[in-house]
């Protein structure tokens, strides 16, 4: 493995060697014990601002090309990615390598993010016909009280799908661009 890693836009306490940026990928699929896709993965390693892009992505294809992490495509077309058993003996034996402060800020950023998504996964969306158009009802459901629960006049049906998709693509941030409106 290569020692020299891309810094830029590491903030300080920040892994500066490849090594380590693949032991930190393993430990974090170790830990999360569910494959995750390369997007989320970026997310994580981006919010913690401990990994430059460059060198996680570069990371993500040398860990793929020697077996630690595998390809799985799930039913819906999504890749994710899982890791292997030689990923899982290389996170537990290498772990301690890694600062606790890395281990905890990355564990803490993914948990949040996994938190998120479940909240986010739970959003229903249907469209029934009135005498002059459509009404969408989006819910996300939350523990307990629901998030977010919205009725909307629409004129036809296809604009009913339109909108259903463009909230099923991104429904974070449908929800934080609403609150951000909804708080002016």
């Amino acid at each position: 493995m290569s020692f020299n890693a891309f810094v830029g836009g590491i903030q300080p306490g920040g892994l500066t060697n490849s090594f380590e940026v693949k032991v930190l990928v393993c430990f974090l699929l170790d830990h999360i014990k569910q494959p995750l896709t390369f997007d989320e993965l970026n997310e994580i390693f981006q919010n913690t601002g401990l990994v430059n892009y460059f060198e996680f992505a570069e990371s993500m294809s040398d860990l793929e090309k020697t077996g630690h992490i595998r390809r799985e495509t799930a039913q819906d077309g999504i890749e994710y990615f899982a890791l292997t058993e030689v990923g899982s003996v290389t996170a537990q034996t290498f772990q301690k390598t890694l600062p606790l402060s890395v281990r905890e800020k990355t564990m803490e950023v993914a948990y949040k993010l996994s938190e998120a998504r479940k909240c986010m996964d739970e959003v229903q969306i249907t469209y029934q016909p009135v005498a002059d158009g459509y009404i969408l009802n989006m819910v996300m459901k939350d523990i307990g009280s629901d998030l977010l629960d919205l009725k909307v006049f629409l004129p036809t049906e296809e604009e009913c799908l339109r909108v259903k998709e463009r909230i099923q693509q991104d429904p974070a941030q449908f929800y934080a661009q609403t609150m951000a409106l909804l708080m002016e």
